[in-house]
């Protein structure tokens, strides 16, 4: 994807962690196909790449970038 391309699309986190893009479908002889949507989780290769596109638009907007949650250990019961 080039750098023109990527501000034809919108980028957002899901509430379960993933990266979720969709990119805009353009206009062909008055037609448009539906947009793409893709969503990318922590592994998939392409991760980290969507993650850091994510967060430099936070920090454009103003916005704090989320932060990984942490889960805490589980207590156990003695």
């Amino acid at each position: 994807m080039q750098d023109h391309e990527l501000n034809t699309c919108d980028i957002e986190r899901r509430a379960d962690g993933a990266v979720l893009v969709r990119v805009h479908s353009r206009v062909v002889d008055g037609r448009a196909l539906p947009d793409a949507v893709f969503a990318f989780r922590a592994g998939d290769p392409q991760y980290s790449f969507w993650e850091s596109q994510l967060r430099i638009r936070q920090l454009a907007h103003g916005q704090l970038p989320l932060q990984s949650l942490s889960i805490p250990p589980t207590m156990q019961m003695g």
